[in-house]
C-alpha cells in the first residue's frame, strides 16, 4: 500500500511552477519597460544596498547556481549595470558593486515594482501572506540544506 498522500488537482511541483510563472510575467511587464530582464532586476535588487558581494554571496542571495549568475554578471556588467573590483584584502577575489547607472535603473522602478509587490501581497491580507512567505522560506531552506 501507498504511503503517498492522494490529493486532488495539480502536484505541489505544478502548482509552484504556476505561481512562478504569473509572477515573473507581471514582473516583466513593469521592468521590462526600462529594458531590463527580470534578471537583471532581481539582481539589482540585492545590490542596491550598495553594498559589494562576492560572486558566490550574490549566487546565494539571488539563489543562483555559480555558472549562471557568473554570466549574467558578465551580461551586466557589459550593460554597464555592475562593476568589478578587486578586494582590497585579497586582490585574487572579486568584489561585484552596482554602478551609478545600475542604481538609477533600480531606482527609476522603484515605485513601480513596490506597487506590483503591494498588489501582490495584498492577494492574501497580512496574515495569509505572512504564512506564505513563512512556508516559501521554509521550503526554501529544506531544499537548500538536501543534497541536490
Amino acid at each position: 500500500m501507498s504511503r503517498r498522500r492522494k490529493t486532488d488537482g495539480p502536484s505541489l511541483h505544478s502548482l509552484l511552477s504556476q505561481a512562478s510563472r504569473r509572477v515573473t510575467s507581471d514582473l516583466r511587464r513593469v521592468v521590462g519597460a526600462e529594458g531590463l530582464p527580470v534578471e537583471f532586476w532581481r539582481v539589482l535588487e540585492v545590490m542596491a544596498d550598495e553594498r559589494g558581494r562576492t560572486m558566490s554571496e550574490l549566487a546565494g542571495q539571488t539563489g543562483m547556481q555559480m555558472p549562471a549568475t557568473s554570466k549574467l554578471v558578465d551580461r551586466m556588467a557589459d550593460a554597464a549595470l555592475i562593476q568589478r573590483s578587486a578586494d582590497p584584502a585579497d586582490q585574487r577575489r572579486v568584489i561585484l558593486h552596482i554602478s551609478d547607472f545600475g542604481l538609477q535603473k533600480f531606482l527609476a522602478l522603484g515605485e513601480e515594482v513596490r506597487q506590483h509587490q503591494n498588489r501582490l501581497e495584498n492577494t492574501f491580507g497580512p496574515e495569509r501572506e505572512e504564512q506564505l512567505r513563512a512556508l516559501l522560506r521554509d521550503f526554501i531552506e529544506a531544499h537548500r540544506q538536501s543534497p541536490e
